[in-house]
């Protein structure tokens, strides 16, 4: 949003962002997916793809993540284009560089740089969703400055989503693969800027021994057991979280929002929604929608439902 709101230089000598910057940053917003984008299948998947989480496997499988919509790729160019022009010397924009960027990376990332010493060390986010964060004041410092803790803090909440993923990602004693994908996609709606945080958990039951033709890989398939979260805040409704998990053809899903009235108001669509999903071909079970927040935990109401459906 406050690359969104950038003012323009008052004349050519007050331009301290260089033109190549600025189109950087305009490919960058101009990438964001909108709202009617993100109402169509096709729109998600383009979304999901241009998000970074992808960055690192397209660069070990050969590919330039230039080339395709990436996020990652496109604030990791616009870093590349600040330092330059920060003030000082060399020594002082590679200081400022690190200093900025060492704060801002998780535990984990600093620790590879080498940095861990510099700066004490926040704990690595785990939870879902993560907190929101706002940009604290900043009058009196450099335009360009500015801009770096922007584009550095920004791609510390993408590798924080993508550790979180990754910390999730396990084989259960009864040799069922979890499989967690973590994101986050900010979407333009009219004038602001709405962040989408996702994540996907894919089930894989343990690998049989029988021959695996194309019968028995096609049920295998329709064994996989996948769960989806969203967090959003969304006007007029307000801040509000989504889990719903899908297993055979058959969906569950809660809702949960924390403005007042925004629960009911969802709950008496649910009908519309519950007929939308059948006319996908669904097998709809629980749809509901909550006052509050989902309790978060090793054994929620929900999850021991869903493991009691599927035991």
């Amino acid at each position: 949003t406050a690359l969104q709101t950038l003012p323009p230089p008052t004349s050519p000598d007050d331009d301290v962002i260089s033109q190549s910057l600025r189109a950087s940053i305009d490919q960058l917003l101009d990438d964001l997916p909108d709202l009617p984008q993100m109402t169509t299948a096709k729109g998600v998947a383009q979304a999901l793809n241009a998000s970074g989480l992808f960055m690192e496997s397209r660069l070990m499988a050969g590919q330039n993540p230039t080339l395709v919509p990436d996020m990652k790729a496109n604030l990791l160019r616009v870093i590349a284009q600040i330092l330059p022009g920060l003030p000082g010397n060399i020594s002082y924009n590679d200081a400022a560089a690190a200093n900025t960027l060492a704060r801002a990376m998780p535990n984990v990332i600093r620790n590879a740089l080498g940095m861990l010493g510099q700066v004490a060390a926040p704990r690595v986010p785990t939870n879902f969703p993560l907190p929101s964060r706002t940009l604290a004041s900043s009058e009196g410092s450099d335009d360009l400055e500015t801009l770096l803790k922007l584009a550095a803090g920004a791609i510390s909440r993408l590798q924080s989503h993508q550790l979180g993923g990754l910390e999730q990602t396990r084989m259960n004693a009864d040799g069922t693969q979890v499989t967690t994908w973590q994101l986050e996609i900010p979407m333009r709606h009219a004038h602001d800027i709405v962040p989408l945080q996702v994540k996907v958990q894919r089930e894989d039951p343990p690998e049989r021994e029988e021959a695996q033709d194309a019968a028995a890989s096609e049920v295998k398939e329709k064994e996989k057991l996948w769960r989806v979260e969203l967090a959003f805040d969304l006007e007029p409704l307000g801040p509000l979280q989504v889990q719903a998990q899908l297993v055979a053809g058959s969906l569950s899903s809660q809702m949960w929002a924390e403005r007042e009235g925004a629960a009911e108001l969802i709950s008496r669509e649910l009908d519309s929604l519950r007929t939308r999903l059948v006319a996908c071909g669904l097998n709809v079970k629980e749809l509901a929608c909550n006052r509050g927040v989902p309790v978060h935990g090793t054994r929620t109401v929900l999850e021991q439902r869903w493991i009691d459906e599927n035991a």
